[in-house]
């Protein structure tokens, strides 16, 4: 049997497609970094009257959950849509040495800290990495040996400028 994957989709476009192919959806590719959190603000926010409350994407990280599809988040290391990487930007200072201080404990690069950031979140997302450059794909590789705990991950979430309830 085919499978197919879908970019950017939420729930309702999901369901009206799966309306219309056979094959099982089983993939989603959505932004998603440590800057571009909206896929779980409204979760970690919810019932507040403040802006990260509110569901932009008709909780599509919890359909994709419910639905068994995997998230496979584009542009890992990018901040807004196509404004370039968080990583080492003087515009991100607090989180560039939140990411710093975990990649030296942990004897990786900062690019393996933001993926093993991602690869933490229970829906075991699946990364698209966006290079072909091999030192870079070998960094990053190391994630998967990394298990941030929950407290560094939120000090990561909140040193992007994410507040906690």
């Amino acid at each position: 049997m085919k499978y197919f994957g879908v970019s950017n989709q939420n729930p309702m476009q999901i369901e009206l497609l799966k309306k219309f192919v056979r094959q099982p959806l089983i993939i989603n590719q959505l932004q998603f970094s440590i800057t571009n959190t909206g896929m779980i603000d409204a979760g970690i926010n919810v019932n507040m009257e403040i802006d990260p409350s509110i569901d932009r994407d008709g909780s599509i990280l919890d359909y994709c959950r419910l639905h068994d599809i995997t998230i496979q988040p584009w542009s890992p290391f990018q901040y807004g849509f196509f404004e370039g990487v968080f990583l080492d930007n003087p515009k991100f200072p607090e989180l560039n040495q939140k990411i710093d201080e975990l990649a030296a404990a942990y004897g990786v690069t900062n690019t393996a800290i933001a993926i093993a950031w991602i690869l933490r979140h229970p829906a075991h997302m699946q990364p698209i990495i966006g290079t072909t450059n091999v030192q870079r794909v070998q960094d990053i590789c190391r994630a998967s040996d990394i298990t941030l705990s929950r407290q560094e991950w939120y000090e990561i979430y909140r040193a992007a400028g994410n507040k906690l309830p």
